[in-house]
């Protein structure tokens, strides 16, 4: 087999979810078969070096879309990680220079009905929901897009994490530093964006806080905004609060310090990476059943089984917050089950190894029958599965049993 040439891209090479992935890709796809090369079409940013540290060739392109061109005339395999809204711009280039196979990660579930969408050859959404909701709301439309639009989730780093996990020493140490050794600690991701945390977290946090009163809210990232809502709310004593940052190493000694990971999007989820971060960590989490909008959370935690899937209301939130503070037992029940979750279905390594085999059998009409793969094709069981995690949620007057 020669050495296939393939071009993993995205608008940004910054510290988002979407850069984070192209980075694990660039890191696990197999460097005897492929060269890859990663662009950043509008801009760099802090992950940049990270790549090129992986030995991998990084091309900024600073929004000049005409320097794509001679790069996709020389690769074999285009994968753009987008929104699916498809830059005009951007993929009248692609299209007047089109490699043998052209791949799109579809992040947000968008659908462009221009001719560009027809030099997609697959479609590739990071989450069954998102799929599920994508082929419903075009079920009228075209009969190929079954066989185009496939699921494959984000690759999650596992090794790495559990490599850079704290000792029982960095926790204790860290907790010291912080003032948190006798408290009970519900965290957060909040980033720098009004639009990422939903408050109802912070609501039902105040809630559980008044039963609870050694409870801490460990937050990573928060804004002004944030940090008045929590003053208005009396709990602004309770927070603690780390910067954002691309070293991996640093969040994870927050998910460790954490007793429970309590996330809730305002935007909606398009995956969930620090969800499954905080899942191989073994922390248990909860996560808020936002129906309008994406919902991808609903997917990666199974209701009662690796976590629970609590409706958008402050009372419930703090009810099922106090139930896990109360079973010290279930929580580690949870625990466990997250983190076998995790690596069975988004182990990087198995994950990039699934995308590879897409492209063998695209180019070639060859798999390697030892792996299995973790592409998803569209089927009727997908729609079945997203319309009962829509209603699975956590009821506290019944009594819930944790497999």
């Amino acid at each position: 087999m020669k050495m296939i040439k393939i071009i993993e891209a995205g608008n940004e090479l910054g510290l988002g979810g979407t850069a984070y992935t192209i980075q694990l890709i660039s890191k696990f796809l197999n460097k005897d078969n492929f060269e890859v090369t990663v662009v950043g079409v509008k801009e760099g940013g802090a992950r940049v070096k990270l790549i090129q540290d992986l030995g991998v060739n990084v091309v900024v392109l600073n929004g000049d879309v005409t320097k794509l061109a001679p790069l996709l005339r020389e690769t074999d395999v285009f994968h753009w990680h987008g929104d699916g809204s498809l830059d005009p711009e951007l993929f009248a280039i692609v299209k007047a220079n089109k490699p043998k196979l052209v791949l799109m990660t579809n992040i947000l579930g968008l659908y462009n009905p221009s001719g560009f969408y027809d030099i997609i050859d697959y479609d590739l959404y990071i989450s069954k929901l998102i799929l599920a909701r994508r082929m419903l709301a075009d079920r009228n439309l075209e009969d190929d897009f079954p066989s185009k639009r496939k699921v494959l989730s984000n690759p999650v780093d596992v090794n790495r994490i559990n490599s850079l996990l704290p000792t029982d020493n960095q926790l204790k140490a860290f907790k010291q530093q912080n003032n948190l050794q006798n408290s009970f600690i519900v965290g957060g991701v909040g980033r720098l964006d009004n639009a990422n945390l939903d408050l109802i977290t912070l609501d039902g946090f105040a809630e559980f806080a008044k039963k609870v009163k050694h409870a801490k809210f460990l937050l990573i990232g928060a804004t002004p905004e944030i940090l008045e809502y929590a003053k208005n709310l009396d709990i602004l004593d309770k927070l603690i609060v780390f910067d954002t940052t691309s070293d991996l190493q640093h969040p994870l000694i927050y998910y460790s310090a954490m007793d429970i990971f309590l996330v809730a999007s305002k935007i909606g989820e398009n995956f969930g990476m620090a969800i499954t971060e905080a899942m191989t960590v073994g922390i248990p989490v909860v996560a808020v059943n936002n129906l309008d909008r994406d919902n991808p959370q609903i997917e990666l935690i199974d209701n009662g089984q690796t976590g629970f899937i609590v409706a958008r209301d402050q009372k419930k939130i703090a009810d099922v917050l106090f139930f896990l503070y109360e079973d010290e037992k279930i929580r580690e029940i949870l625990s466990e089950s997250a983190r076998r979750k995790v690596a069975k279905e988004y182990k990087a390594d198995k994950i990039v190894k699934s995308l590879e085999n897409l492209i063998y059998n695209y180019l070639y009409s060859s798999i390697d029958i030892n792996a299995k793969s973790l592409v998803k094709n569209y089927t009727q069981e997908i729609i079945n599965d997203y319309i009962n995690r829509c209603s699975d949620v956590w009821e506290p007057e019944i009594k819930r049993h944790v497999f």
